[in-house]
Order: structure tokens, then sequence, then C-alpha cells
């Protein structure tokens, strides 16, 4: 990985982090990755901020913040996939399969606007609003019940290496008591797209495991 690389992709990865010591030993370690990971996740008083690696015979998983500084270094697959599983307060195992799934489509920046006023919406409200965004009524109502009742989000970062491409994926998750949404969008500012698709927390857990082995993009086309 050349310097403009590394720059490029602690821009993708870290557009809030300073570009301090931190962050350059993250990208030190990860020049050599196949794969790389930022995850960060809040539930209650639980909260993740990490960059995972994915290197030839090792996964690394490190602390982004100076107060929170680690190193994991994890070889055994049942410790990566307990791991994988852990970042997400989740420890009921499950298949990730998204075929047949009746996904939503909306502006991106339309959904951050309906995200930013959720809280003083109506429920009835915002259902009608993410509606008229996606033309799917029932759908649009459990995504607007998740965003007024949310108990849990994260946000993945995700970038894929190969001799002929560096593959970029960015996607936030959801959730209330009772259902989550994976919500994958473009990693180009210039492109307006969103795509919600009903998952639930496992769900997430075994596809960021199955990404790590290299078995599955995790995310569908949009």
């Amino acid at each position: 990985m050349n310097k403009k690389d590394k720059v490029y992709l602690a821009n993708f990865l870290f557009p809030d982090k300073p570009a301090g010591k931190e962050i350059s030993d993250l990208m030190q370690m990860a020049a050599s990755a196949d794969r790389i990971c930022r995850l960060k996740y809040c539930e209650g008083e639980q909260v993740q901020d990490i960059c995972l690696q994915v290197h030839k015979d090792v996964t690394l998983i490190a602390g982004i913040e100076p107060s929170d500084s680690f190193v994991y270094r994890l070889s055994d697959p049942q410790k990566v996939q307990r791991a994988c599983y852990y970042l997400f307060n989740c420890f009921e195992p499950a298949e990730f399969t998204v075929e047949d799934v009746p996904c939503l489509h909306l502006s991106r920046r339309r959904y951050e606007e309906l995200k930013e006023s959720a809280a003083t919406y109506s429920l009835c409200f915002l259902a009608e609003c993410l509606t008229a965004e996606t033309g799917d009524l029932l759908q649009s109502a459990q995504l607007a019940k998740v965003m007024k009742n949310k108990t849990a989000e994260g946000e993945l970062k995700l970038c894929s290496r190969s001799k002929e491409e560096c593959k970029l994926q960015h996607a936030f998750f959801i959730e209330d008591t009772s259902s989550g949404w994976l919500l994958r969008m473009s990693c180009e500012a210039a492109e307006d797209w969103m795509v919600a698709i009903p998952v639930t927390k496992a769900q997430i857990c075994s596809a960021l495991y199955e990404w790590v082995l290299q078995t599955s993009p995790v995310f569908t086309p949009e």
C-alpha cells in the first residue's frame, strides 16, 4: 500500500479522527492486510470502536481510542467468530441470508433528514415520510418503529483489497427490542442512495465473520 492509498483509506475509515500517531500506527499495520474494517457499535453502556484487519495468517482487532488502546491477534477461526459476535454484544449464531427479503430503496440524504427529526416526529408521520420515499407502506412502518425506538446502533466501513482494486462498503445497523435493519449506502459522496434490509443482529455477526473468511461480500448489491 503506497502513501496515497494509505491517505485515501484513512480518510474513508477515520474521517472523524485527527491524523495522529494512533491512526498512523493502525494504517501501518493495515499495509499488509487483505481486508480492513472499522466497526462502531453502541448498546446501552457497551461502546465499541475498533479496527479489524484480516492478514494472511492472523486477524488483528485494535482499539481506536487512545484511552482504550489494545491489539488482539487471533488465528483460531473459532476465536475470530466469537470476537465478531462479541463486538455486537451478540451470542446467538445465525445464518445470514437476504434472498427474497423485501428491501427499501430511498435517498440517503432524505433518510439522514428523517433520522435527525425522528425524535420530534410522531411514529405515524415518520412512517408516512418514509413511505413517500420508498413506496412500501408496511416495511416503512417497521423501519420507522426502529428509528423511533432504537436500542442499539452500529456502523461498518469495510475495505477488501486485491492487486486489481480496493473495494469499499459502508453501512449502518439499527435495532429495537424486536427487529433490526441494515442500511447500506454508497461510499461516494456524489451518489445519493440507500438500501434498507431487515436483518437481525445475529445475522450481521454471521455475515461479518463470513467476510473475514472471504466467503461473503457482507452486503447485497444495490
